[in-house]
C-alpha cells in the first residue's frame, strides 16, 4: 500500500524556492482525476476485515474503484487519507501500460482529492516515465541524478526531477535506495503545504 509521505512530498515545496515561473499552469485533471474535487469513483469490494478483496473483483469485468476508506493509511489528524486505486483494464492509464506503474492512490485531504500517488518499477521504467512527464510538463524546474542499487548490489543512476506551478507539485524519483522501486507524486499546493506542516510539527 502507498503511504502518506511528508517528505516525499515536501521536497517539491522545497523546490519550488528555486522555480522559474511557469509559462502556463497544467490542468487539475490527473490521470482521470479531478484534483480539489471529492473523488467519485466507486468503493472496491472488501473482505469481512474491510481488506480489499481481489478475488470479488476483475480487472477485465468490473470498474476502476477505490479501496475502503476504513482501511487507509490516515494522518494523525484524521484529515488525510492515501486510498489505493485499481484500475480496470479500459480505463488505466498510458502509465499503467507495461507495467511501468507497481501501484496507484488518491490523497485525499478534508474530503477532497489533493494529489495522485504512484509506486513505480524503477530503473526498468524510468526512462519513460520521465519522457511521459516531460512531454506533458515541459522542462523540469530542477532535475537531479540520484544513486541506487540493483539487486546484485550494482551501483546505478537514477533521475530525480520536480515541476513546480502555482497550484500543482511533480515530483519524480527515477529509482530511490533499491534500483527496482521509483515513485511520482502529482499534488496541489494545499497538499505541499499540509504535509510540510505536518512533518514540521511531528520533529
Amino acid at each position: 500500500m502507498l503511504a502518506l509521505s511528508a517528505a516525499g512530498i515536501s521536497a517539491a515545496a522545497q523546490a519550488s524556492h528555486r522555480a522559474r515561473s511557469p509559462t502556463s499552469a497544467p490542468s487539475l485533471q490527473i490521470l482521470g482525476f479531478a484534483l480539489e474535487q471529492p473523488p467519485t469513483l466507486i468503493t472496491c469490494p472488501t473482505t469481512r476485515d474491510g481488506r480489499f478483496d481481489n478475488r470479488a473483483w476483475s480487472p477485465t469485468l468490473d470498474s476502476t474503484c477505490m479501496e475502503s476508506p476504513t482501511r487507509a493509511d490516515t494522518s494523525a489528524d484524521g484529515r488525510a487519507k492515501t486510498l489505493p486505486v485499481h484500475f480496470s483494464r479500459s480505463e488505466e492509464p498510458a502509465l499503467a501500460a507495461g507495467m511501468h506503474a507497481r501501484g496507484f492512490a488518491l490523497l485525499i485531504l478534508d474530503g477532497t482529492v489533493q494529489g495522485v500517488l504512484v509506486s513505480t518499477s524503477g530503473l526498468d521504467s524510468q526512462k519513460a516515465i520521465y519522457a511521459m512527464l516531460k512531454k506533458k510538463y515541459g522542462i523540469p524546474t530542477s532535475i537531479a541524478k540520484t544513486h541506487g542499487q540493483t539487486g546484485a548490489g550494482k551501483s546505478t543512476e537514477g533521475i530525480s526531477a520536480s515541476w513546480v506551478f502555482a497550484d500543482v507539485r511533480v515530483s519524480f524519483e527515477g529509482i530511490e535506495a533499491t534500483a527496482d522501486e521509483g515513485k511520482l507524486s502529482i499534488t496541489t499546493i494545499g497538499a505541499v503545504d499540509y504535509t510540510t506542516t505536518a512533518a514540521s510539527v511531528s520533529k
